[in-house]
């Protein structure tokens, strides 16, 4: 079997190389199916009398709206045995992949797997079952695209052969993008007329803006993906410069309610941060509140249901008076 020493130079050459990649955030992941065409290099066991070479391969897989993604991988092997007799070898894997997800650009995983070589000279081990594990970085470059390092220790099930492949991919994920609606704009109660002299003040004006940001369970980090919905709401207070906002954060009722409280104000304050910081709306014009599990927009007892609970809402106001006597409904 190679050496330490072999095994480590092939990892750290492909992070190595991985690493300028490193200008996106790796937020939380968009569902969809993935494609992956990769490069790389494969390292069979020193029993096998076959010598180091390259691998080519391509992945299709599909990334769940969680930490979970499955994929099937083709990798040709091409070799050669010591006495110069050419080997060309098909692999054939399927596994799973638990990625880490965070604020970095970095995302790391671990993969585990079964799958199978085919040789074709039909050499000791060929058609046997394969064990592989192992794990890599991703590198995000976009929203979709992602730069993979990976990593992979190959375990013959059915003979004495630990082999060792690793590449270095560009992945692509097939994800959807949010519908923007239009604003939905309620008029509030006419104002009372004031005698003895009857003034009619002009009516207060309530706009409900269709941009829900939603978070990770147990989270107040707003994703990359959410940023387009944050551009719909600057522009619509920069459309309306006469107007206030508030910040209505909520979670879903999983927790005790005091902790789901604080959590939805950490909710909506990172939302007003962002709008500030990042998109230049006046912190002036803008007020936060959580109202913890209160006034879910669909009952708890699903998780798909719990993750639109969790969310922060934008509603604009025509003035100050006109938010602070307001309530969700």
């Amino acid at each position: 079997m190679s050496n330490i020493f072999k095994k480590t130079a092939v990892l750290s050459s492909i992070l190595a190389a991985s690493a300028v990649a490193t200008v996106a955030q790796a937020d939380q992941p968009v569902a969809g199916f993935t494609l992956t065409p990769m490069i790389g290099y494969s390292a069979p066991d020193n029993n096998r009398d076959l010598d180091d070479d390259r691998a080519l391969g391509l992945g299709l897989g599909y990334q769940f709206n969680s930490p979970w993604a499955i994929e099937f991988t083709y990798l040709n092997l091409d070799s050669e045995l010591s006495n110069g007799q050419d080997i060309d070898a098909d692999q054939y894997r399927l596994d799973g992949l638990y990625s880490f997800f965070s604020e970095s650009s970095v995302t790391p995983y671990l993969a585990a797997g079964l799958g199978t070589t085919e040789y074709s000279n039909n050499l000791h081990g060929d058609g046997n079952t394969q064990l592989n594990v192992g794990g890599g970085l991703k590198f995000a470059l976009s929203d979709n695209t992602a730069l993979r390092a990976d990593y992979r220790l190959i375990d013959d099930l059915e003979a004495d052969h630990l082999d060792q492949v690793a590449t270095l991919g560009l992945q692509y994920t097939f994800g959807k993008k949010k519908a923007e609606p239009a604003p939905v704009v309620v008029a509030a109660a006419p104002a009372p007329v004031v005698e003895p002299e009857p003034v009619v003040e002009p009516e207060p004006v309530k706009t409900v803006l269709p941009y829900d940001i939603h978070f990770g369970f147990d989270s107040a980090h707003v994703a990359q993906s959410e940023f387009s919905d944050l551009q719909s709401i600057a522009d619509h207070l920069a459309a309306h410069p006469d107007q206030v906002a508030q910040i209505r954060g909520f979670a879903d009722s999983t927790g005790a309610q005091e902790y789901n409280k604080e959590l939805s104000e950490k909710r909506a304050k990172a939302v007003a941060k962002l709008l500030v910081e990042d998109f230049g709306v006046d912190a002036s014009r803008l007020d936060t509140v959580g109202y913890g599990e209160m006034y879910p927009v669909v009952s708890n007892d699903t998780k798909a249901n719990r993750q639109l609970n969790r969310r922060a809402t934008t509603v604009s106001f025509s003035s100050r008076e006109a938010m602070e006597n307001d309530m969700p409904n």
